[in-house]
C-alpha cells in the first residue's frame, strides 16, 4: 500500500481498513511517500498499475480518497483535469490537478481515464504564507513513485496504455484496489 508521509507521520498504530495492521517497510521524505506492508497477507482483486506515458494536459483524472474518514466504507472519487505536467515553478517530480481534493484524498491514487495511477495525491500545504485556490491541487509523479519504490526492492506494475475507462468502471475499480490508512496512538 502506498500513502504519504503525511498520514503516517506520528503514528505508533497503522491499520488499513480499520482491521489489519500495516508496519512501513519504506519511507522517503523527499517526494513524501511510504509504502506500507499489511501484517497478515491480503490478496488484492486488483492491483495499481503507474502510468510510464506522458498524459496530454487537461486529460481527465480522478483521486480516490476517503474525505469523509471512515465514514463510507469505499472511496469516494473527485473527478478534474490535469492542469499541468509540472509544478507552478516548473518541478518536473509534480502534476498540478484541477480539482478540489480534500485533506482525506491525501495519499490517494491518481487515476488517468485509462484507470492507470498518475501519481499520488500530494496533501495541501501552505508555501510562504500563500494559500491556493481550493481547485488547486498536485500529484507525485508516477515516475517518481516507481524509482522510489523499486529503489527499495518492492516489485509494482507499470503500463503505457492510454485506453478509455468510463467513469463507472474507474470508480469500480479504484473501490477495489484504495483502502483506508488510519493513524492511531498506542
Amino acid at each position: 500500500m502506498l500513502t504519504s508521509v503525511e498520514a503516517i507521520d506520528q503514528c505508533e498504530v497503522i491499520t488499513l481498513g480499520l482491521e489489519d495492521d500495516a508496519t512501513v517497510i519504506h519511507r522517503d521524505d523527499a517526494p513524501g511517500l511510504a509504502v506500507l506492508r499489511p501484517d497478515v497477507p491480503l490478496a488484492p482483486s486488483v492491483v495499481a498499475e503507474f502510468q510510464t506515458g506522458v498524459p496530454r494536459l487537461q486529460a481527465e483524472v480522478a483521486v480516490a480518497g476517503f474525505p469523509y474518514g471512515n465514514v463510507l466504507t469505499t472511496p469516494a472519487l473527485t473527478f478534474g483535469t490535469l492542469a499541468d505536467i509540472r509544478g507552478l515553478n516548473g518541478e518536473e517530480e509534480v502534476k498540478r490537478l484541477a480539482l478540489v481534493a480534500q485533506p482525506g484524498d491525501a495519499g490517494g491514487p491518481v487515476y488517468d481515464n485509462s484507470g492507470a495511477v498518475l501519481g499520488m495525491l500530494l496533501p495541501k500545504v501552505a508555501n510562504n504564507g500563500q494559500t491556493l485556490p481550493p481547485e488547486v491541487s498536485f500529484s507525485l509523479d508516477a515516475g517518481e513513485i516507481v524509482a522510489s519504490v523499486q529503489g527499495a526492492g518492492v516489485d509494482l506494475h507499470t503500463t503505457n496504455s492510454v485506453a478509455y475507462m468510463t467513469p463507472e468502471a474507474l470508480t469500480l475499480m479504484a473501490a477495489d484496489m484504495t483502502v483506508l490508512v488510519s493513524c492511531w496512538d498506542d
